[in-house]
């Protein structure tokens, strides 16, 4: 009997010693299954209508259907394609045609659910379990999420994989961990076939990394890394490329073209100056304001060549969605600056995060002025976020049908008149200057030549490409040469002169082909037996100065044609 006291007494014991650490057991489980309800409810759920497939009418008809076509039919990159963007461009806006839009979709929700993984990676190493930090660390990716969203899904793509880079540059060079950095490599190669300007910056937001592996000469870790890359790139090097030659040219294209683009720089209009002034200067202060940490200091200092790049991406091209890019990245760097802060107190805390909303109200009230609609745009896809329309199929699908219907209203202006779509029914043809979205309205069969628009040829090589190509039996049956509302014939894009862009291509075209109809902005070119030009001979060489005149030598007949070289 005293036994059996003794035992019950030991059993209460055993019980009570248990039930706390149950209980606590119980709560920290329950906390960390509410953690990941929140963060799924606000970084996935309340997203969604981003990683939709952002199927839009396009913002330069030109080039979007260019890269839809080459991925429907199968274009060789570095043999039929030279552009800017790469094999995977058309996912900028995808469609109408049907692979871009079948393919579109998985891609792009990987894409996009993996930069959300890498923000969740980061959040969690930055603040303590559970802790508000942690809670408005996910707010805050979920604002970031919405901010570098935008209508046309121009920056979108760029935007996420920069802000991918960072998440794991960071998460690298604070862990140490080899995992964050095996997780970049399918980001490199896919921004490569994408566009090499998003390349060249998630590349440069990843040297603080490459400079830690060379000074702990981790060997093994770079075999393991270069490895995973080739790994990653085999597949589409084999499709998109076929074989070494393809690709060698297509990378000294994509080189040409970036060079051509970083090379200039525009502070007209006054909205790139206004970009400086409201919205980077105030934002690098915070930046520096924020962190206390001397090793963030030092990763900051690492990134100068991204902000560097940056600059002179934003600054290339005049136009709202450029200055729009480089003011986004900075406010979204705003924002990873305060995910990535130490644990403080929580005072402190709000003090800066106060200081964070004070530069996004001033982004926000000069943001028209930087970019239009800009405001609208972002309250916008707040709205949209909290609107469960997009889980409707029938709604997604009035929407995809509105969005055809205005991409053929779009189109409408590039119905050839009859007489001309019926010679070149079925045969190769290509279009000059630039309006490639003549070949899908009128469902033409394209043959381009390999830098298709005539204001991306602007260097030696590029044009160089072009001539041999219209010199060869690959040339088109025919070309038709779309002009653009009432711009005079020999007028490029943005106020420029075709003899400036491409020179050698535009001298082939009249030296090899003949015109044979004319009606409304579109008139017929056929290739010719025999050149009607003979090939160019030096009638005379001067040397002189800028800013200074030169005398053109004349010739006999009222026929030729003077050619200057520089």
């Amino acid at each position: 009997m005293i036994k059996k006291i003794f035992s019950s007494i030991d059993s209460q014991r055993t019980l009570n010693f248990l039930k706390p650490s149950f209980i606590a057991f119980t709560l920290r489980n329950n906390f960390r299954l509410s953690e990941g309800a929140f963060a799924f409810i606000v970084l996935f759920f309340l997203t969604f209508y981003i990683i939709i497939v952002p199927f839009s009418a396009g913002l330069d008809p030109s080039w979007q259907f260019a890269m839809n076509y080459a991925f429907e039919h199968g274009l060789i990159f570095g043999k039929n394609i030279i552009f800017t963007y790469g094999p995977l461009g058309f996912l900028v806006a995808p469609g109408p045609m049907y692979l871009p839009l079948i393919f579109a979709n998985p891609i792009l929700i990987v894409i996009n659910s993996y930069m959300i993984l890498s923000f969740i990676f980061l959040v969690k190493l930055c603040s303590q379990e559970r802790s508000i930090k942690r809670y408005s660390g996910y707010l805050l990716t979920f604002l970031l999420i919405t901010i570098i969203n935008d209508r046309y899904f121009v920056r979108s793509l760029d935007l996420n994989l920069i802000f991918t880079s960072l998440n794991l540059s960071f998460l690298f060079y604070r862990t140490r961990k080899p995992a964050y950095l095996l997780m970049s490599a399918p980001i490199l190669v896919f921004s490569f076939l994408y566009k090499f300007g998003a390349f060249a910056m998630c590349a440069s937001i990843y040297l603080p990394s490459y400079l830690i592996i060379i000074k702990n000469r981790s060997l093994k870790l770079m075999f393991l890394y270069i490895s995973l890359i080739i790994l990653f790139f085999i597949p589409p090097y084999l499709y998109f490329f076929r074989n070494l030659s393809n690709l060698i040219n297509f990378t000294h294209g994509y080189l040409e073209l970036s060079y051509g683009y970083f090379a200039a720089s525009s502070s007209y209009p006054p909205i790139h100056e206004n970009a400086f002034a409201i919205v980077f200067l105030p934002i690098a202060f915070l930046a520096f304001y924020l962190v206390k940490n001397k090793e963030f200091r030092v990763f900051l200092i690492s990134l100068i060549p991204f902000f560097w790049l940056v600059a002179k991406y934003s600054f290339c091209i005049e136009g709202p969605w450029f200055s729009g890019f480089f003011t986004t990245v900075f406010l979204g760097f705003a924002f990873f600056t305060i995910i990535v802060l130490e644990n403080v107190e929580i005072l402190s805390f709000l003090k800066r995060f106060a200081l964070t909303w004070f530069i996004m109200l001033i982004f926000l009230i000069s943001s028209n002025s930087i970019m239009p609609n800009y405001y609208s745009d972002l309250l916008s896809n707040i709205s949209n976020s909290l609107d469960f329309k997009y889980f409707n199929v029938a709604n997604l699908t009035a929407m995809t049908n509105n969005v055809k219907t205005q991409t053929w209203k779009n189109l409408e202006i590039d119905i050839l008149p009859e007489n001309i779509a019926k010679k070149v029914a079925g045969l190769p043809v290509d279009i000059y200057p630039w309006e490639s979205s003549v070949i899908f309205a009128n469902h033409l069969n394209w043959d381009p030549r390999p830098v298709f628009q005539s204001y991306t040829d602007y260097t030696p090589w590029l044009d160089s490409q072009n001539d041999a190509f219209l010199r060869s039996d690959k040339a088109p049956e025919y070309y038709i040469w779309h002009r653009v509302g009432n711009n005079p014939p020999f007028q490029s894009f943005r106020g420029g002169m075709l003899l400036n862009d491409d020179p050698k291509t535009l001298l082939d075209i009249l030296r090899n082909y003949s015109m044979i109809e004319r009606e409304k902005n579109f008139t017929l070119l056929k290739k010719d037996t025999s050149p009607s030009i003979s090939e160019p001979i030096i009638i005379g060489e001067s040397e002189t100065s800028w800013n200074s005149w030169i005398d053109v030598p004349i010739m006999g007949s009222d026929k030729d044609i003077v050619l200057a070289k520089i």
